[in-house]
């Protein structure tokens, strides 16, 4: 798959491709970081469990790192272990959602 292709993907799918315990790696990066924001109304996403989180879960996280947080996105998608499987759709996600906000 070239990296044109995966940047194209949504996240859900991309996620697909990873194995448990690089989901259960990246669900833990999201976790984290909503965490440390302290903010009430993303609890329920600060709460799942990142050993049993689900691909739908793991793409609303994504989903909303990317649309309320893209500092999050940003640690995410750059996790030695995740970013070596991510390479394209990482890259794109920071690009598009993460640089823009931080120039």
């Amino acid at each position: 798959m070239s990296n044109g292709q995966t940047s194209q993907q949504d996240p859900e799918a991309v996620y697909s491709k990873l194995n448990p315990q690089q989901r259960t790696t990246l669900a833990e990066e999201f976790v984290r970081g909503f965490k440390k924001s302290g903010d009430a109304h993303e609890e329920p996403l600060a709460s799942i469990d990142p050993k049993k989180v689900t691909l739908q879960q793991l793409a609303a996280m994504h989903q909303h790192a990317r649309d309320e947080h893209p500092d999050v996105l940003g640690r995410a998608m750059r996790n030695s272990i995740i970013a070596v499987f991510l390479t394209g759709f990482g890259a794109h996600e920071i690009d598009t959602y993460v640089a823009k906000r931080e120039a």
